[in-house]
Formats: C-alpha cells, sequence, structure tokens
C-alpha cells in the first residue's frame, strides 16, 4: 500500500475508533504535535511505540510497520534564504498536523492571520544553548454555516 493510503487508513482507524491525537500522544509519551505529525507521516514513532499505537488503534502489521518508516519530507516549498527555509520546513513538516489539532480543539475553523500577534524570543535551552521561540497567537474564525 502507497504511504498516503496507509496514513490515510490509520486516520479513518482512529477516527472510527474515537481516539483523539492527545491520547495517541499519552499512550506513547509523546508530544500531541509531534504524534499528529508522525500520523501523518512527518516523524516516526519507534518500532516499540508504533506497536503501542498499533495495540490502541487495532492497526494491522504493515500499518504499524509505517508508522516507524523513515518519513520523506518533500511537499514543501523551498526557498533560499536558509531562516525563510526552516520556518517553511517547521509548516511543511507540522501545518497538517497543526491544522488537524486546531481541529479537534475548536471545530471547523481558522486562525486569523489579522487578528493576530507574533513574538519571537531568545530563551535559553535545557543545556544553556541559544533557542528561538516563536509564539503565533490567532483569533479562532469558525467557519459559518448557511
Amino acid at each position: 500500500m502507497e504511504k498516503a493510503a496507509v496514513r490515510k487508513a490509520i486516520k479513518v482507524q482512529r477516527l472510527n475508533k474515537k481516539v483523539t491525537i492527545a491520547e495517541v500522544a499519552k499512550t506513547v509519551g509523546k508530544n500531541p504535535t509531534f504524534v499528529a505529525a508522525a500520523l501523518n507521516g512527518n516523524h516516526r514513532f519507534s518500532p516499540e511505540e508504533a506497536g503501542k499505537v498499533g495495540k490502541l488503534l487495532a492497526l494491522d502489521s504493515e500499518q504499524i510497520g509505517a508508522l516507524s518508516a523513515f518519513p520523506v519530507r518533500a511537499d514543501f516549498p523551498n526557498a533560499t534564504d536558509p531562516f525563510k527555509y526552516r520556518l517553511l520546513e517547521v509548516i511543511g513538516v507540522y501545518g497538517d498536523s497543526l491544522r488537524e489539532m486546531a481541529n479537534e480543539m475548536f471545530g471547523d475553523g481558522i486562525m486569523s492571520a489579522i487578528d493576530f500577534t507574533l513574538d519571537m524570543e531568545k530563551v535559553t535551552g535545557s543545556q544553556g544553548e541559544a533557542r528561538c521561540k516563536i509564539t503565533l497567537n490567532g483569533k479562532w474564525l469558525e467557519y459559518k454555516t448557511f
């Protein structure tokens, strides 16, 4: 089965079992954003973690194997400026996962880029290294039904 078909089958199984991304994250002891990206094929679980997810979602051996396969992250644009490229990479790797998590948390809608703030700060990591922290803060806009 192709990568996209396996990922779709895993998602269908998760939704049919009514298991949230947060519940999968708790099962494997990982951050929900990382887990959502792994479920979307942009990160990988260890074979042990994939087995736990497989048990939780009643997946077959091919689906479990796909969860620990090395991802190919190539579905986002390339830029020449390294800083902008890394921001695009973040969106390429985590964008679908963040959208899916936002839909689970807030419903059908989008984050506003008009009623929006963006902050960047320099923080110190756990090993004393300089780190760049970017916070996107946008009003949630629900899609209207009519």
